[in-house]
């Protein structure tokens, strides 16, 4: 049983530590990491649930983390939003259209910008979705758009 007690303590410790370096790097605190990244990601699960606020689980295989993306700004109530649990997809349709404008699905390529949310007591990794832009956060898009204008003029200067 002490053998038990001290596996279990091991592995504790091990993926506290593993979190922690996690929001070291993610946080840019002399980490070396930098701060914010954007990274492709690849969606491991869909909350299909019509209960649920809309949601879905990525795999960022670069650093090897997964994550939660949470559509906080598209009510999970809203007519536009269609959940499919049978093929695991959830789908926004054009309101005037009614056209499927974009959707998500298990294995799907998606672009995500992963952060540190910092509160006075905690902090916590926070996965958001940049692309498909149409159910990505409109705070975010204009983010991301600044931020990859910043980056061709850099790279227009350092052209001979």
């Amino acid at each position: 049983a002490n053998m038990n007690r001290r596996h279990r303590a091991a592995q504790l410790a091990g993926r506290a530590s593993v979190q922690l370096h996690t929001l070291i790097f993610f946080a840019g605190d002399e980490g070396g990491g930098g701060g914010a990244k954007e990274e492709d990601a690849y969606v491991l699960d869909v909350d299909a649930d019509e209960d649920s606020e809309p949601a879905f689980t990525v795999m960022v295989p670069r650093y090897g983390i997964e994550g939660k993306v949470r559509l906080g700004h598209i009510d999970g109530k809203d007519e536009r939003l269609v959940r499919d649990p049978e093929k695991f997809k959830l789908s926004y349709k054009d309101g005037e259209t009614g056209e499927v404008v974009a959707s998500v699905k298990v294995f799907d390529k998606v672009r995500v910008r992963i952060w540190v949310r910092s509160s006075r007591d905690r902090r916590e990794l926070v996965v958001d979705l940049l692309q498909p832009e149409q159910l990505a956060s409109p705070k975010l898009r204009e983010k991301s758009a600044a931020g990859s204008a910043k980056k061709r003029k850099k790279k227009q200067k350092t052209k001979p």
